[in-house]
């Protein structure tokens, strides 16, 4: 100092004072000015950090994932906080513009934070919605399975909207409802039940969309973008404040060399004020270091300039290469394939690295939320927050949620007094009683009173004392029915030990119950079942029988017991018979079938047997049992059948069949003796009116009558057929003289003609009589009827009441039988033909177990073509083979349709023609069909007509098998017409008999319909036959069928055949409608 005295005046160096002066001045101000700059660099950093978390929190509670506020709420206050201090820190840099941008940025904050009052509001009322609209469903269980189950599918992508919504989730929920809301509820409360369910989704739907419009509102104000413009702002304003000190150091610069030591100092002024700048660095990087997201900044260059060690752990795989200065694709290439990124709504996002909030699933398991925002440099900002542990609750949650509610156990949870909070659907299911139901209530409730109070007690003070308590209780369901269920009890601690609630896991045990008490029953049916039960050894030596055994043979137990069965052998049987009965046990394991046996006193009787091999472990067979019946009165039943399929229930007389097989044999006859037949084709005229006027039991009679005085004007050796109806035809042999056939024709005609007088009435009819010759007129049988039957529609044509030979000219018919055929081929071409469908239905249970496939022909100029005239063309024409596929194949695909629709019980019967046997048709080509329809064979049943039974019975016993092979069913349409007998349903592989509708239609008043139905019903019971009766049109006929064993039923009573539409919605019909059709 004294060396600056020296050198200056004391005007120099008071000038020099003054200018130090007001350099230490300018040097204090400025240190203030640094000192607030820093304290608000720092409070905006932490701005920044809280609106992002706030972003975080919304973002959390949109998605479901944050159900409790108070981070929110604690986050909310020290944003207020930190506000009063940015706001005075702002004043005292007094920056009107600054100022200014901070208030709009305030004013878009306080937008927010309003808005997220609302959202947590909105949020609330969703999840409650969601809560709530399980238990409104479950009471449409009751209402309608199907319809529950679609509102469980509804409300399943409903959740899964609530979690991740789109806009095209809400389009297919929207429209789902839609669907639902045209379902048609016929009561009143459970449409009342069902308007509610709907009434919530729409309101949860509607919620949630405002949860997204608030959250779009939310993410709409630019409070981001206001900060960036504030921290511009302030950054400029630091800008400009330090170009003033640089200025000011500049123009105070010609002091340093004169004021060394003020130079000194302004220096020194500088390094602390570098140092307060280092420490806001540093301070800086310890908050980003303790932050508990990863954190990460990159210039514009791409190259790390900040992150923190949580950074490192997020992404270890990283580990050497984050370091500062490297670049970020350098990062994202040795990342590779380990993360994949998603949107919040779970949408796949294919930019490595997009801008904006996202999900990141690494390749270890971890879920982050990933933030990622450009700098004011072009830098980027890297936040990620690890939400690995909320998103494997959630999964948790969802999986202990499917465990309890798909449990095969019973599960319910009662509070420590016993009042039960909780039940899954399996207690429901077994207990009769819904959620809502018992919640709430004590246990008590399904008590059936088998336990005392005092085996109460101690259950409750093992439970108490902490114990797991296991037993069985006998409860009583909620409709009263008492069933057996093992359980088994604990106590649930909270985190401090002590016990909260209980837990029960119960199973049922009625069936476990009932399998006890059916081995008891089935040693009680041994020994009392009318079927007599013989069990050999591996042997073949009794080791013991039922008593049946001995009241059929006469053996008492003591007598068989280590002799063989031979010692019941009739000796009717040869030795091939015995030997394929054992290659079938043998090698099938079961064989049964027709047998004669010998009784103890000599008697042979016949008995329908079957032998079973009994297989251990390894399969092989160690023991054999035989049930077997004696089916002497079958034998007579049979008989009866026989003789019903063969002649007119009605008259008396042959009926078409025998019929056929006397003209065949009169063929034959009279082309070894060379002699003529005639065939008379007779149909009564003004029939049909007397039915309809006077009544089918008239009607009835009268054909009697008719039958009666047609057999006086013929010989014995002549036969008189009925066909059916009003239609007779007579065989005439060793016909020389056609003058003796017209007169039998005209003898006919005068007795039809005659009064007729029935309940004191007078009827009159008349009988229009067609006549062929054979050979003159054709060579067989279906020729010689059919020239026939032209004969006599000619003599219609001629005025009825008189007789017609058949001539050349009648040919006419056969060319319109032609062209009809040329149609049919046509119809084919342009899909004329159509399959309707007609139900089976299981009256004793009120359900459709299948549907026959029937084709129609709409002709367009003659309308509906009646199928008994277009189909035997077909056949005549071989035109059945390609309809006949093509009814297969379209009625297999439809099936599959209503299979697919939710009705995978149904099954499907398809006429099968003899004819297309002879035409091709191949099981292979049916497995093709059922493979491409995606069908089990055995969902379809081939329906055949007994005549096939009749016709080359070798070939078509190959041909039946052959589908059998495949698992597809057979049945016999119109069982009783034709030659049924058990010989027949033995050797073809049969499943199903159909009683023909010409036995029901007069049931139950008939009696000797009434004897063959219980007979037919009988037999099929013997041989394990299915049945089903056609033609059902009264409730009377339902009801005998049913009481007399017979439940499964098709005719008019249910259902008309209709179309596949048609069909389609008469399935979803309430059985309860049954009849009414």
């Amino acid at each position: 100092m004294s060396m600056l005295k020296q050198m200056y005046s004391k005007r120099s160096i008071l000038l020099v004072s003054l200018c130090i002066a007001l350099i230490l001045l300018l040097v204090v101000y400025w240190d203030d000015k640094s000192e607030n700059y820093a304290e608000l660099s720092h409070n905006l950093l932490q701005l920044k950090e809280m609106d992002a978390r706030l972003d975080r929190d919304v973002l959390k509670i949109t998605s479901f994932l944050l159900n409790q506020y108070d981070p929110l709420v604690r986050t909310t206050n020290r944003l207020r906080d930190l506000r009063q201090r940015i706001v005075a820190k702002v004043t005292e840099v007094d920056d009107r513009v600054l100022s200014s941008l901070t208030d709009r940025y305030w004013q878009g904050m306080d937008e927010k934070l309003a808005i997220i009052e609302k959202i947590k509001f909105q949020a609330a009322v969703v999840r409650n919605g969601i809560h709530y609209l399980p238990i409104v469903a479950r009471e449409l269980k009751s209402v309608d399975p199907m319809v529950y189950q679609d509102v469980l599918e509804l409300l399943n992508s409903l959740l899964a909207y609530d979690l991740f919504y789109t806009d095209s989730q809400l389009d297919d929920i929207v429209s789902t409802l839609k669907q639902l809301k045209s379902y048609e509820i016929v009561s009143a409360e459970n449409k009342q039940k069902f308007d509610q369910v709907l009434f919530h989704i729409d309101s949860n739907i509607v919620d949630l969309t405002n949860l997204g419009a608030l959250k779009t509102r939310y993410l709409a104000v630019p409070s981001q973008e206001y900060f960036e413009h504030v921290h511009s702002r302030y950054e400029q304003n630091r800008v400009d404040e330090t170009s003033k000190k640089r200025r000011l150091i500049m123009a105070l610069s010609v002091f340093v060399i004169v004021l060394l030591l003020s130079l000194w100092q302004l220096i020194r002024r500088l390094q602390n004020a570098n140092h307060e700048v280092s420490r806001a660095w540093y301070r800086l990087h310890d908050a980003v270091e303790n932050l508990s997201e990863a954190f990460a900044l990159f210039d514009a260059e791409g190259r790390l300039v900040l992150h923190n060690r949580r950074f490192g752990e997020f992404y270890s795989w990283l580990k050497g290469w984050i370091k500062e200065g490297v670049n970020i694709d350098a990062l994202q290439s040795v990342t590779g394939n380990r993360i994949k990124n998603l949107s919040l709504e779970g949408e796949s996002i294919v930019e490595s690295m997009p801008m904006g909030q996202y999900l990141e699933q690494i390749d270890n398991g971890a879920w982050y939320l990933a933030s990622n925002s450009y700098t004011n440099e072009g830098g980027i900002v890297c936040v990620r927050s690890d939400v690995t542990e909320s998103k494997q609750a959630e999964v948790d949650l969802r999986k202990l949620g499917r465990v309890l509610e798909q449990s095969p156990a019973s599960v319910m949870i009662t509070d420590i007094n016993g009042i039960i909070e909780y039940v899954n659907p399996r207690f429901e299911k077994v207990s009769g009683y819904s959620a809502e139901e018992v919640v709430g209530k004590n246990p008590r409730i399904l008590k059936s009173g088998d336990k005392t109070k005092e085996e109460y007690k101690a259950m409750w003070d093992s439970l108490l004392a902490g114990r797991e308590w296991r037993g069985i209780f006998h409860n009583k369901r909620k409709d009263g029915s008492i069933y057996w269920e093992s359980a088994s009890i604990s106590p649930l601690r909270d985190d401090r030990g002590q016990i909260t609630h209980f837990i029960a896991v119960k199973e049922d045990v009625t069936a476990q119950k009932r399998a006890e008490d059916q081995l008891r029953m089935n040693a009680t049916v041994f020994d009392t079942t009318q079927e007599g039960i013989m069990v050999t050894d591996a042997d073949n030596l009794i080791k013991t029988v039922n008593p049946s055994f001995t009241r059929i043979t006469g053996y008492s137990s003591e007598e068989v017991i280590g002799q063989s069965p031979s010692i019941l052998s009739s000796g009717r049987h040869d030795d091939g018979f015995y030997e394929e009965l054992w290659d079938s046990v043998l090698h099938k394991r079961y064989w049964s079938g027709e047998i004669w046996n010998r009784r103890k006193d000599g008697s042979v009787y016949p008995e329908w047997l079957s032998i079973a091999a009994i297989p251990d472990e390894q399969g092989i067979a160690k023991e054999y049992v035989a049930v077997f019946s004696d089916i002497s009165k079958h034998k007579e039943n049979e008989e009866q059948i026989l003789y019903q399929a063969n002649y007119d229930a009605l008259t008396g007389l042959p009926n078409r069949s025998l019929f056929s097989d006397r003209l065949d044999q009169a063929i034959g006859s009279a082309l070894r003796e060379q002699w003529k037949l005639a065939i008379l084709f007779v149909d009564l005229d003004q029939f049909k009116m007397v039915n309809d006027t006077f009544g089918h039991v008239m009607g009835d009679e009268l054909l009697q009558l008719v039958a009666k005085r047609i057999s006086d004007c013929v010989r014995e050796s002549d036969t008189i057929a009925r066909f059916g109806g009003d239609e007779f035809v007579i065989l005439l042999q060793d016909v020389s003289d056609m003058d003796a056939v017209a007169h039998i024709a005209t003898k006919v005609i005068d007795k039809i003609t005659k009064v007729f007088t029935l309940y004191e009435r007078e009827i009159f009819i008349g009988a229009s009589v067609g006549i062929t010759i054979f050979p003159d007129d054709a060579m067989n049988a279906d020729s010689l009827l059919r020239n026939a039957d032209m004969a006599m529609y000619q003599a219609k044509d001629r005025g009825r009441n008189n007789y017609q030979f058949f001539t050349a000219s009648m040919q006419k018919r056969t060319l319109e039988r032609q062209q009809l055929e040329l149609d049919l081929r046509l119809a084919v071409q342009r899909s004329e033909l159509e399959i309707y469908y007609q139900p089976v239905v299981d009256a004793e249970f009120e359900k459709i177990v299948s549907v026959e496939a029937l084709l129609r022909w709409n002709h367009p100029h003659r309308g509906i073509v009646n199928p008994g005239v277009f189909i035997p063309l077909a056949e005549d024409s071989g035109l059945i083979g390609p309809i006949g596929e093509w009814v297969l194949q379209g009625a297999c695909e439809q099936l599959n349709r209503w299979h697919n629709s939710g009705h995978s019980d149904l099954r499907l019967a398809v006429n099968l023609s003899s004819r297309q046997r002879e035409l091709g048709l191949e099981a292979g080509y049916l497995q093709q069909i059922l493979q491409e329809s995606n069908l089990d064979p055995d969902m379809l049943s081939l329906e055949i007509t007994e005549s096939l039974l009749l016709r080359d019975t070798e070939e078509a016993i190959t041909w039946l098998s052959s589908f059998k092979t495949l698992g597809v069913n057979l049945s016999i349409d119109d069982f009783g017409t034709g030659y049924s007998s058990l010989s027949y349903l033995k050797r073809f592989p049969v499943d199903i008999l159909k009683i023909d509708r010409s036995f029901v239609s007069d049931l139950p008043e008939n009696t000797g319909d009434v004897k063959l139905v219980k007979t037919i019903v009988a037999m099929a019971d013997s041989l394990n036959l299915g049945l089903i009766a056609e033609g059902v049109e009264t409730k009377a006929q339902a009801d005998f069928l049913v009481q007399n064993g017979c439940s499964n039923l098709q005719g008019y009573y249910y259902a008309r055949p209709m179309s596949a539409a048609d069909m389609s919605a008469w399935l979803q019909r309430d059985m309860r409608s049954t009849g009414t059709t």
